[in-house]
């Protein structure tokens, strides 16, 4: 069968936002694109999203497409047929970096692999995190052809010799990634995963930034104020240790003041009770009442100091034209500069700021809204999309590092 110019594209994310723009692009970029339509289950789920709407991009046989709409690959091992069926059509997996289900395709796929990463909390650099990977519910039985066994085994040999080009961690996930060594990529969102990187994913790194889809932007300047209320987001408070420290800490520092706390709270296949008594949380918003909350909520606080991750939702108050107050420390310091109005180096700091913005201060309101503008070119759309092609392209026409 013919196939486009370009190739055709697993992306295995599935991520709702970033699917809107990221999705498009390589299908302007002259892509077939496959999504799953299996979702991850459990924390990995929880924004994620299923739609056929691009599967008329493909020009596969329809029974083909249809047995691969089956197929989950982010939990389940990869049988034989699926493995063949993805590497008769497929040249490029850009996938998330979840397991099981990026160990699986690993096994089983013969095209170039980039992994997509949007940064790990803590100091996790993506090498590190496979050593907390339960290696014991990794399936042996996921598909692998006979004759990956020998890079397989030549894998096991070199992350045991003294030579450069090796990981730093030995265990059977990096034994995988030595073994396709030269056509798997650390797909990275932000450069700043890239320089965390240790030296076997450092060299195996390529930029290739999100951008804002549309939707997002079109908010732009709509922001009216006149709730008095912060706008918070935390989802799944009582499922999630990580979020329920969260919470907790901005209840203790800045629940003093009227707030919303907007997120999804219900985790499936998770099984925890919803124990958190607390009028302010609102849950799971469908789209027409959140874009109301970002246009009257009077600022928005976004508590994040990971260095190498950030959430949609503070560039959404920003697109809006919300105030946003933020802590220091997080990725929105580079990405925003050291001058940012509504920084704050401490809890005290941002008190004080909230404070001031509720009380009506619009000196302090204008320059928050100005200056944070800068903070949104970095997710500008055609200035990503050049990126992916300086970057993204040579990679799948050949190239190799």
């Amino acid at each position: 069968m013919q196939v486009n110019e370009r190739g055709r594209v697993l992306w295995i994310l599935n991520h709702t936002t970033l699917m809107e723009w990221e999705v498009p692009m390589l299908l302007a970029e002259g892509f077939e694109v496959f999504v799953p339509k299996v979702l991850p289950v459990g924390p990995n789920g929880r924004t994620a999203t299923v739609t056929d709407c691009y599967d008329s991009s493909l020009t596969i046989p329809p029974d083909d497409l249809a047995y691969l709409n089956t197929v989950n690959f982010y939990d389940k091992p990869i049988c034989r047929r699926a493995a063949e069926t993805i590497n008769c059509h497929f040249d490029v997996a850009i996938a998330a970096s979840i397991y099981p289900g990026l160990y699986y395709l690993m096994r089983c796929f013969d095209g170039k692999i980039f992994m997509r990463a949007f940064g790990h909390a803590g100091d996790f650099d993506y090498e590190s995190a496979t050593a907390t990977i339960p290696f014991e519910t990794l399936d042996p039985t996921s598909y692998t052809s006979a004759t990956s066994w020998p890079g397989r085994l030549l894998g096991k040999l070199r992350n045991r010799l003294p030579i450069a080009d090796k990981p730093t961690y030995r265990n059977i996930v990096m034994d995988e990634m030595t073994r396709i060594r030269g056509r798997v990529y650390l797909a990275a969102a932000y450069e700043q995963i890239i320089d965390h990187e240790r030296p076997f994913l450092k060299r195996r790194s390529v930029f290739m930034p999100l951008a804002l889809p549309d939707s997002l932007l079109k908010a732009n300047e709509t922001w009216t104020g006149g709730e008095d209320r912060i706008l918070f987001v935390c989802p799944n408070i009582d499922q999630i240790d990580y979020y329920r420290r969260i919470y907790l800490r901005f209840r203790d520092e800045l629940g003093s003041f009227p707030y919303w706390v907007a997120g999804r709270q219900d985790l499936a296949g998770v099984d925890a009770p919803l124990s958190t008594q607390d009028e302010n949380i609102l849950g799971y918003i469908a789209r027409e009442p959140l874009d109301e909350l970002l246009r009257r909520c009077f600022c928005m606080f976004y508590h994040s100091q990971e260095p190498r991750h950030l959430h949609y939702h503070p560039l959404e108050a920003i697109a809006t034209g919300m105030p946003l107050v933020y802590m220091a420390g997080g990725l929105l310091e580079p990405l925003g500069g050291p001058d940012q109005p509504g920084m704050c180096r401490s809890s005290d700091e941002a008190r004080e700021k909230i404070a001031r913005l509720r009380d009506g201060d619009t000196a302090l309101r204008e320059a928050i809204r100005s200056h944070q503008k800068a903070i949104l070119d970095h997710f500008e759309p055609e200035r990503c999309s050049r990126t992916w092609r300086e970057n993204f392209l040579p990679l799948v026409k050949g190239g190799s590092r």
